[in-house]
């Protein structure tokens, strides 16, 4: 069958297909207006500017390969449907329908902005977020194509051929007292000459507004400003002022994978300067400290810090005027943590880490949404109760007691992202939210929820990845759920709880420390004895006995000479002997309470044999009864060290084996 030629007698533009697999090959695709007549749907033009997850995700090199996105006058035999008569008065010219250039050399159309080429031809033209230049592309795509810039003489844009490698000497032109370093430094961050070029005029700009003048501290929260606190305030202006140009000391350096990343900065809220805010980005600063409370706007805060990628909150004490009293007093000036703040903590992009510390944190706080983190620690040494406390007890507050003054339950559904999770001291009554749910933290690598009253343990059967678990001080009288011989990978922490026994199905390795449990269980002992020889460490110590005298040493001795001579070997030491306070250690072990009559005969046989040595080989064994802290490698060590210098002791043991039973005939 022979095919049929085009209706019209002019050939129409071709679109690949593949940008659009709704829109047949042959499409007329005119730019609107630029004909002196409208196709339809001509008067709508897409959102040109990069969605997350698209373009800003793209290989350089790739992008370079693209070919320039550019936007011509459809050919004058096009016919073009008849646009219905309604809508005839809105048709324009090309120019008349583009606006005047702006300050950065674009016309801008219903937020679309198209760049002037040679040949009075158009390109539609979006941001790159990840480098800040401009880049071609076509409407109809999320794919951004090449580079362009902008001649300074014509004015016209081009497609950038040769990407050029940024120079010390470029540093310096904007910045001369740069040194090699921090040039270098620069460099590395910014290798790409003509993206570097976009951030050292910025740079530039900015820089009038770091003048003396601007130094002030602020008054709020009647706070009086001491004379260290004015020297920390010069020090913090010239800290900006470093970090804005880039340049920093050695340790305030972060780097990613080998890379410098940014710096890291550290702002003393009850001095920054909240009635004269800098009108500037600090883009160099991604790991930021706040101490303490300032009232800020969030919004305009977070503004100037748009690189953060970890955000650490904590208190600060200071010197404060309180009302009726000419007296001054200490305080904490805590940051004020709600709703406002964490709404700002979701639209930073780039925020992975977030370590909540001390804070007075609202009814209305939650860390819910803010799903990109990958590192969250939530806790409180004391809580926003304490400031209400009488000036010096806010100072005194028993360790066991600090997490009473604060109330959190956050919830970290969707968090599937979150590595780490440390809520020590949180205040918890149960376990978060969400923590196990499908939608939870299940990739996490360590979890800390030490010091919170749970008494319930969660399950970390499905957490396979996690190396670290923290569950101290948190009332459990079991094992947690899931525990296997590969879960948790390193350490598991379950000190100070009230777990009696040790379930059989679980091997007890390295990393394991249960120390301040009751353990009673005759076989879960020998296994921790077992277990100490195994690893070089003690998996378990229960309390010390408060007996300081000989009688922690004296069961089933009985009245007589032997009794008589071990009491005043005992007494020959002193009352407030260290040596003596050493051996009392010795209680804590698993074998004072399932092997205690060869422990007993071992401890004796050491005294005795330490009273009769002389001052050097008291002083070697003194060593290791002061510095091991290990009560049962301390006494391996001192036995082996006593062998080790008598040589008719090497192969027999220190103390007197147990008589052989005689039975009668």
């Amino acid at each position: 069958m022979p095919i049929k030629p085009p209706t019209g007698g002019s050939t129409p533009v071709k679109v690949d297909a593949s940008t659009s697999p709704t829109r047949p090959a042959e499409v007329n695709i005119p730019l609107p207006g630029l004909s002196g007549r409208r196709g339809s749907g001509a008067g709508h033009f897409p959102d040109l500017l990069p969605r997350a997850g698209s373009s800003s995700a793209i290989d350089a090199d790739a992008i370079r390969m693209t070919p320039a996105v550019m936007i011509h006058a459809s050919p004058g035999g096009v016919r073009l449907p008849a646009p219905q008569s309604s809508l005839d008065r809105y048709l324009i010219s090309a120019r008349a329908m583009l606006p005047e250039i702006n300050d950065e050399g674009l016309r801008v159309f219903n937020g679309i902005p198209f760049a002037d080429v040679a040949g009075g031809d158009f390109v539609a033209v979006a941001l790159d977020p990840k480098t800040g230049l401009y880049r071609a592309r076509l409407t109809s795509e999320l794919l951004l194509g090449p580079v362009i810039l902008r001649d300074a003489g014509s004015g016209l844009w081009y497609e950038r051929q040769v990407v050029e490698p940024t120079t010390r000497a470029q540093v310096r032109r904007y910045l001369p007292e740069t040194t090699d370093l921090d040039a270098d430094a620069f460099i590395t961050k910014f290798d790409d000459k003509d993206v570097a070029e976009l951030e050292l005029e910025r740079i530039q700009l900015g820089l009038p507004q770091f003048d003396s003048k601007h130094i002030s501290i602020p008054h709020h929260q009647n706070h009086v400003a001491q004379s260290h606190e004015v020297t920390e305030a010069f020090a913090m202006w010239g800290t900006l002022s470093q970090l804005y140009k880039w340049q920093s000391q050695p340790d305030q350096r972060v780097y990613s994978d080998g890379r410098l990343s940014g710096f890291k900065l550290d702002i003393n809220l009850t001095l920054w300067p909240v009635d004269k805010l800098l009108s500037l980005k600090f883009n160099s600063v991604v790991s930021l400290t706040l101490r303490g409370q300032a009232p800020l706007d969030p919004e305009v805060f977070f503004a100037q810090f748009p690189s953060i990628e970890s955000l650490t909150i904590t208190s600060q004490t200071v010197t404060r005027r309180t009302f009726g009293d000419p007296a001054n007093e200490l305080a904490y000036s805590r940051f004020n943590m709600d709703s406002r703040f964490t709404e700002q903590l979701k639209r930073l992009p780039r925020l992975r880490e977030l370590n909540l510390q001390d804070c007075d944190l609202q009814a209305d706080f939650s860390v819910r949404g803010i799903t990109r983190l990958q590192v969250l620690r939530l806790g409180s040494t004391q809580g926003a109760a304490v400031n209400d406390l009488p000036g010096p007890l806010r100072f005194q507050v028993p360790v066991e007691h600090q997490n009473d003054f604060l109330r959190t339950d956050p919830d970290i559904s969707g968090m599937t992202e979150l590595r780490v999770l440390d809520l020590t001291g949180a205040g918890l009554r149960r376990i978060p939210f969400g923590l196990d749910a499908d939608n939870g933290p299940l990739r996490l690598e360590v979890l800390k929820l030490r010091h919170n009253r749970l008494s319930v343990a969660p399950s970390v059967k499905r957490m396979t990845a996690l190396q670290e678990l923290d569950l101290a001080n948190t009332g459990l009288d079991r094992f947690p759920e899931g525990i296997t011989n590969e879960i948790p990978g390193k350490v598991l922490d379950l000190t100070n709880n009230r777990i009696t026994s040790i379930p059989e199905s679980i091997e007890i390795r390295a990393g394991f420390k249960l120390s301040g449990n009751p353990v009673t269980d005759p076989s879960s002992l020998r296994r921790l004895i077992h277990a100490r020889m195994e690893t070089g460490t003690d998996i378990w110590l229960g309390e010390p006995r408060t007996d300081r005298s000989a009688n922690l040493w004296l069961r089933n001795v009985p009245p007589g000479k032997e009794l008589t001579d071990k009491l005043k070997l005992w007494d020959s030491f002193g009352t407030d002997s260290r040596l003596l306070d050493a051996i009392r250690q010795l209680s804590r072990t698993p074998e004072f309470h399932v092997e205690y009559l060869l422990l007993q005969r071992r401890v004796w046989s050491f005294l005795e044999i330490y009273s009769k040595r002389g001052s050097g080989e008291q002083a070697r064994l003194d060593n290791i009864l002061f510095t091991e802290r290990s009560p049962g490698k301390m006494l391996d060590r001192l036995e082996t060290e006593i062998r080790e210098h008598d040589s008719g002791r090497q192969n027999l043991p220190l103390h007197h084996l147990p008589k052989r039973p005689r039975f009668d005939p």
